[in-house]
């Protein structure tokens, strides 16, 4: 059994194991103990000489890759977003276990894992950008979850992929809309598909997200002047109902009256439809989630109490909510002078 510990007055974590021909190491890795990423790598020998300890033990049947994979996603997954979002990261994560010959939970180590984010950022996406470096660790963290089952079914003797802490690239914040950007996007949208026209409205006028707009005309209450959101992101335990904004009441009461059971129907992948429509525009530093982001501001900048803009947008972190604020210059030039301090009649300084 591997084993990682500290010396005294020694900045480096040392290990404990035995090799293939059964003979006892103890040394120092060379990572030092005060680094978290260090730290996270030395973690991750320890496992992988732990696992090639038991290495030399006969494979358990059925523990290829195909027999198991898809049915522990069937049995974890609780939403089917949830399902499809894993079974379309295993099929690259499939890919890269065929072309490196990786056919069992067994012959997964921590280096050849770190593999995966130099081979699957060489990839393209169908709209010409790199896939990137978080796209890849989220993918990593997916297998070391599939990792863990296999130890749990017995598939692996230990999980080199704990606790990878890979550091991730620093998220780009989405800009919020100017008004001629609204303006020229709703001009734009006259000649796309009605479902475009109708998802950025309420968007826009809500904050809700993409998947939201698709609302069941059933939970339009047009007496109450209330919309009630009942599959929002977390799934239905999260259904949450705001007041239905005066400039949407003409369209939904237009959707209503065509006898339609939603306010639309997505085509298939409406994020990609959405991405192009950017892209045709010459606006693809957008995309549709800086709806969001730009209904946040505009709450804050008509001075609607944080609680009453998070109870609006469905936030239940404040945290969360602040990730949201795009503060401008403009929007503190009222109290530029707010703070006032005694200043000399002989100051030189501001005399000048």
């Amino acid at each position: 059994m591997a084993y990682l510990y500290r010396k005294n007055r020694s900045p480096y974590w040392y290990i404990q194991y035995v090799d293939s021909e059964s003979k006892k190491h103890d040394k120092s890795t060379g990572l030092r103990a005060d680094d978290p990423n260090d730290t996270a790598k030395a973690k991750g020998m320890r496992a992988e000489l732990e696992a090639n300890e038991h290495r030399k033990i006969p494979l358990v049947n059925g523990a290829a890759w195909d027999n198991w994979v898809l049915k522990y996603f069937e049995r974890h997954c609780q939403s089917p977003r949830t399902l499809h979002r894993y079974t379309g990261n295993w099929k690259w994560l499939a890919l890269w276990l065929q072309l490196r010959r990786l056919h069992s939970p067994r012959a997964i180590t921590y280096r050849n894992a770190l593999d995966y984010l130099d081979w699957r950022t060489t990839f393209k996406k169908k709209t010409g950008k790199i896939v990137g470096r978080n796209t890849a660790i989220m993918e990593m963290k997916l297998l070391a979850m599939i990792m863990g089952e296999a130890v749990r079914l017995g598939f692996a003797d230990a999980n080199p992929l704990v606790s990878l802490k890979l550091k991730r690239d620093k998220a780009k914040k989405k800009p919020e809309l100017t008004d001629n950007e609204i303006i020229l996007i709703q001009e734009g949208l006259k000649e796309e598909p009605e479902w475009m026209q109708v998802s950025f409205e309420i968007a826009l006028h809500t904050g809700c997200r993409l998947r939201e707009t698709q609302i069941p005309l059933s939970c339009l209450a047009f007496d109450e002047t209330k919309i009630t959101f009942p599959s929002p992101k977390g799934g239905e335990d999260k259904a949450f109902s705001i007041p239905m904004p005066t400039v949407l009441m003409p369209l939904l009461v237009k959707l209503k009256a065509e006898r339609k059971s939603n306010t639309l129907d997505f085509p298939f992948q409406p994020s990609r439809r959405w991405q192009q429509f950017f892209i045709k525009l010459k606006l693809t530093h957008l995309c549709f989630h800086c709806l969001r982001v730009t209904y946040i501001n505009r709450l804050r900048r008509a001075a609607v109490p944080r609680e009453a803009a998070m109870r609006l947008v469905n936030h239940a972190s404040a945290l969360v909510h602040e990730v949201y604020q795009r503060e401008k210059v403009d929007d503190v030039m009222q109290w530029r002078d707010a703070v006032k301090f005694p200043t000399s009649k002989t100051s030189m300084v501001l005399a000048a």
